[in-house]
């Protein structure tokens, strides 16, 4: 009988890590799901769907936006300055299971986020919305 007990604990304690490890957004803020660039809804709870356009913002600079893509485990692919200020960065996360996009060269990511004048966003695959 104890050895049931472990494994379903095991087993239990193996599905919360799973929900954590993939969703990695919910470590960063309250992040929302977007259709057609416009928010529809929090995420409740730990886990998002695959294929939900998740977003998160939150306020600090540059280099607060490029720890928390460390923090997920995110693998810079582009960065793009544009000259009014804004930086998007293009990355691959191994904690994402969104689908992966690909730049026109060919590159995959699944993993968005911009600054601009104090404000962060991330999202994945795709930042939708405006930032």
């Amino acid at each position: 009988m104890k050895t049931l007990y472990a494994v379903v604990i095991l087993f239990v304690a193996s599905l919360v890590g799973a929900a954590i490890w993939f969703s990695p957004l919910c470590g960063l803020g309250t992040p929302a799901v977007y259709d057609n660039n416009v928010p529809v809804g929090a995420v409740e709870g730990l886990c998002y769907p695959s294929d939900a356009l998740c977003r998160v913002d939150f306020s600090g600079n540059e280099m607060d936006m490029h720890k928390a893509l460390d923090s997920i485990f995110a693998v810079t692919v582009k960065e793009v300055k544009t000259d009014d200020g804004l930086t998007i960065v293009y990355a691959l996360s191994p904690r994402v299971c969104a689908q992966s996009q690909y730049l026109r060269s060919g590159e995959e990511y699944n993993v968005m986020a911009a600054y601009s004048s104090g404000s962060i966003s991330i999202g994945t695959p795709i930042l939708s919305g405006s930032y």
